[in-house]
């Protein structure tokens, strides 16, 4: 059990840096009106209103950014965070998702 959870410490420091990285993008996407590109910054709702192809893209590019063991596929993380309905914004409750496996 020690090693899962050195391993979630790792992840969240890992995950902490890339925030701090990034401080402004947010913004700027929403001053220009596109789309939340990650799905680092969509709400509950946003995720609901995503079409099932573009829900799919964001769980792969989550995927490829946060997840070093990619033992769960695209299509099965949307699954879950389709089928989860926990409080929480959606890039938690990926995480969650992925921590489950």
């Amino acid at each position: 059990m020690s090693g899962r959870v050195h391993r979630t410490g790792a992840v969240a420091g890992a995950l902490l840096a890339l925030l701090a990285a990034q401080p402004v993008a947010r913004g700027a996407a929403a001053e220009s009106g596109a789309d939340d590109a990650s799905l680092l910054y969509l709400s509950s709702g946003d995720w609901e209103r995503q079409s099932a192809p573009r829900k799919v893209a964001l769980a792969a590019d989550f995927m490829r950014i946060f997840c070093t063991d990619q033992r769960m596929s695209a299509a099965s993380l949307a699954d879950c965070l389709d089928s989860d309905k926990a409080d929480g914004a959606p890039f938690e409750r990926a995480i969650a998702c992925v921590g489950a496996r």
